[in-house]
């Protein structure tokens, strides 16, 4: 491989690991970011039940409210089109970089398999692992350094030995190839990014959904057949686990990432959940302050001459 193609290849490879870490837009950030708000959302109907059953306990016969329905209906609104739209950014179909790049478990996957015919097993490990490739040195290494050490305390293991070994199983699975058959030119077997094809595809329903409900304003014949019929939390987490599974091989195998995790809270995130909302003091106000808000749409009107001469527009 000329030098050319090689930075080329290697700047593919460092394409892959920026979609997967990026901060603002990447595939690890948006997957712990669903993590989290699936997380919150259970808690919100965890809350709901235990209200159920308190009330239940304290009047059997009652009937009224268990939590403000306006409230819990803009919540779960919400819950809902972040995790379709969630879906639907990961699965992006569209390239990995350029004017319309995106960053996307399919937009990696694409741009690894396009790149298959040159990621070679000596490429793999040593630049997109990061790793040294000749096993046998390193083991020597690290028989001389245990000779060596006799006597005094030593680390159990080497990190770079370790770090490499994994590399090499990593991709003897990806390449199809056996231990004792490995090559310096091995590439990966295609059967296998089929295969990690196939699991995207199967949330394919969930991403086909949200583009003709929710990201665009779909008429009846663009959203036919496209309906999630009884979607519910059970079916979240399934979508959720089968995205945070295969995201999380690709991370690995392809960006050499993280594994994404639900995050760990800086403080207590219930904070505030036993206190009372709104004290029945407070509801008057509450009442002026919808009044308020119906009369300010009520004002939304544009006149022909507000639209002549651009009165009320946005950016006047």
């Amino acid at each position: 491989m000329g030098k050319q193609a090689d930075d080329l290849l290697l700047q593919r490879i460092a394409n892959w690991k920026t979609a997967y870490t990026d901060g603002a837009t990447g595939v690890l950030a948006a997957i712990e970011a669903m993590l989290w708000d699936h997380a919150a959302f259970r808690t919100a109907i965890r809350i709901v039940n235990l209200a159920s059953q308190r009330q239940q306990a304290e009047v059997p016969e009652g009937d009224g409210p268990l939590l403000n329905q306006m409230l819990f209906d803009l919540l779960a609104k919400g819950y809902w089109s972040s995790l379709l739209l969630g879906v639907r950014k990961l699965l992006d179909p569209h390239p990995l970089v350029g004017p319309r790049g995106v960053y996307s478990l399919r937009a990696i996957l694409n741009d690894v398999k396009a790149c298959r015919p040159k990621l070679t097993r000596r490429v793999y490990v040593e630049h997109l692992r990061m790793c040294r490739y000749d096993l046998n040195l390193l083991r020597q290494e690290n028989w001389e350094a245990i000779r060596a050490a006799t006597g005094n305390a030593i680390w159990e293991g080497d990190t770079a030995l370790h770090l490499s070994e994994s590399s090499h199983r990593d991709f003897d699975y990806l390449s199809g190839v056996k231990e004792a058959d490995r090559s310096e030119i091995d590439l990966i077997d295609p059967a296998v990014l089929e295969l990690i094809e196939t699991r995207l595809a199967e949330l394919d329903r969930i991403s086909e959904h949200a583009s003709s409900h929710i990201a665009h304003a779909g008429n009846a014949e663009s959203r036919l057949g496209k309906n999630l019929e009884e979607f519910n939390i059970r079916d979240a987490r399934k979508v959720l686990k089968a995205l945070k599974e295969i995201g999380d091989l690709i991370g690995l195998w392809f960006t050499n990432g993280e594994i994404s995790n639900l995050a760990v809270y800086q403080g207590n995130q219930f904070e505030g959940l036993d206190m009372v909302l709104v004290p029945s003091a407070d509801m008057p106000v509450l009442d002026a302050n919808w009044d308020l808000i119906d009369q300010d749409i009520e004002s939304w009107r544009l006149e022909p001459d507000d639209l002549l001469s651009g009165n009320g527009s946005v950016s006047g």
